[in-house]
């Protein structure tokens, strides 16, 4: 693809071993046989912009480092899968995002699911403008799991805080759950912008005052909206996870949701919905411990590659 470059061949991780297979030895050479095609935005300027830490430039590299050094799951069948590369444009920051949503619409035009690696939160805005366009007469469904709203309006420019803004600035019609919201870090006037745009808002305070697992909370909250499959894109901002776990996030937090409490519902999401495109965002590894972020991110990026 234009403005794309193939991924650091060190990445694909293999052991040599036929009896031990890496996810690294399984990327697809011809990307028209795959069914989930890869691609990465080692980009952070959208997050220098917003007033963030930087770091997520190398988020793409480092999931992939985790990602390829995990075996296929034992009982469950791995998707076929190719990797398109990354990214890598000189043009202005929203003529990027431009750049990257053209790329994601080839994907999903082809029929094929998107697993993207960010670089800043505002690449879920390419994303979502790709998954949008393809999928617009499908009254489709975008999850945005974050601690932010990041709806910020474009006064200052495109960056990290404005991807869902554009989008529900876009004109073209999706139903948006705001997920994993934590009220100490959201206005009021960004709380009743997105309320106002008819979304549905679920905070980390209501799950924790409901009493219920995870699962079961968003199952009551959102009904009828995950009741029935449907076109979906899946962004992840990885500030959504407390702090422990995801220390190399962008925005970290020592509130939010916990990995062993969201896998099941993640699962479930994937059941239930048609989720034709799953971004995964802000890893920062330069302020990563043990690598223990882009792991989590490697873990997710691994579930949504195998059916469930």
């Amino acid at each position: 693809m234009k403005s794309f470059t193939p991924a650091d061949p060190t990445l694909f991780f293999s052991r040599q071993d036929p009896k031990d297979p890496r996810l690294g030895e399984l990327a697809e050479s011809t990307p028209q046989e795959a069914q989930v095609a890869l691609i990465g935005y080692p980009d952070d300027e959208g997050v220098k912009l917003n007033g963030g830490r930087e770091g997520a430039r190398l988020g793409p590299q480092e999931i992939r480092r985790a990602l390829y050094k995990m075996t296929p799951h034992p009982k469950r069948t791995r998707k076929r899968f190719c990797d398109l590369g990354d990214l890598h444009s000189k043009t202005a920051l929203a003529e990027r995002h431009e750049e990257a949503a053209r790329a994601a619409q080839d994907v999903l035009k082809q029929k094929q699911q998107l697993l993207s690696f960010g670089g800043g939160n505002d690449w879920a805005y390419s994303d979502g403008l790709a998954f949008l366009k393809t999928h617009a007469n499908d009254k489709p469904l975008i999850i945005n799991v974050d601690a932010h709203f990041d709806v910020r309006d474009l006064e200052r420019g495109p960056n990290s805080g404005t991807p869902f803004y554009r989008l529900l600035e876009s004109g073209i019609p999706f139903d948006f759950v705001e997920f994993g919201i934590q009220t100490h870090c959201n206005s009021k006037h960004h709380w009743d912008y997105v309320h106002g745009k008819g979304a549905r808002i679920l905070t980390m305070e209501e799950y924790f005052d409901s009493g219920l697992s995870l699962t079961e909370y968003t199952v009551r909250a959102l009904g009828e909206w995950i009741l029935r499959k449907r076109p979906t894109f899946l962004a992840v901002d990885i500030d959504a996870f407390a702090l422990p776990f995801a220390p190399g996030a962008s925005a970290p937090g020592p509130l939010g949701l916990l990995p062993q409490e969201f896998w099941p519902l993640y699962l479930t999401l994937l059941q239930r919905l048609d989720v034709r495109a799953l971004g995964i965002y802000e890893v920062a590894p330069t302020l990563d411990v043990a690598a223990a972020t882009s792991k989590w991110a490697a873990q997710l990026a691994h579930g949504f590659l195998h059916d469930v």
